[in-house]
């Protein structure tokens, strides 16, 4: 990126200025040229050819293709420089912080983890179903099976 003052004026070290106010806030190495500077961005960041004055921009790591983005996060926020995941109930965030992974309730307590009243938890994605015993019937209509 460059930023042309004036092809008859000596160079202006824009980097020894403020950041913000002679070079552009997201850039986090500014890289003087005579005449003018480039820029490079921070990370969440790309640089805009649109105005020449080395601008960066947001990435949207939510956009389908970009940089960042996971098709398994069920819902995505792009924030300034960044992005949040959160998962749908039956799943829950992986450790990268990135997609949506199934919970296996079933390995959990039964009463805590799933209901008290299932006899024999099956894991299902999303949620789990319940088996029963002879003389019970499951009720499978929610994410929470149940034997009645």
């Amino acid at each position: 990126k460059q930023y042309n003052r004036s092809a008859f004026s000596a160079d202006i070290n824009e980097c020894a200025g403020k950041r913000g106010d002679d070079f552009h806030q997201d850039c986090y190495e500014c890289i003087n040229e005579n005449p003018g500077y480039r820029c490079k961005c921070n990370n969440g960041f790309r640089e805009d050819n649109s105005n020449n004055e080395g601008n960066c921009i947001d990435i949207n790591e939510c956009e389908v293709g970009e940089e960042g983005y996971d098709r398994d996060c069920h819902n995505c926020n792009n924030t300034k420089g960044s992005h949040t995941c959160s998962c749908n109930r039956g799943y829950k965030l992986s450790s990268n912080g990135k997609s949506c992974i199934d919970v296996n309730e079933c390995d959990g307590v039964n009463g805590t983890d799933y209901n008290q009243d299932c006899h024999h938890c099956q894991n299902a994605e999303p949620g789990y179903t319940c088996e029963c015993n002879d003389g019970y019937e499951a009720d499978n209509s929610n994410l929470e099976g149940t034997c009645v």
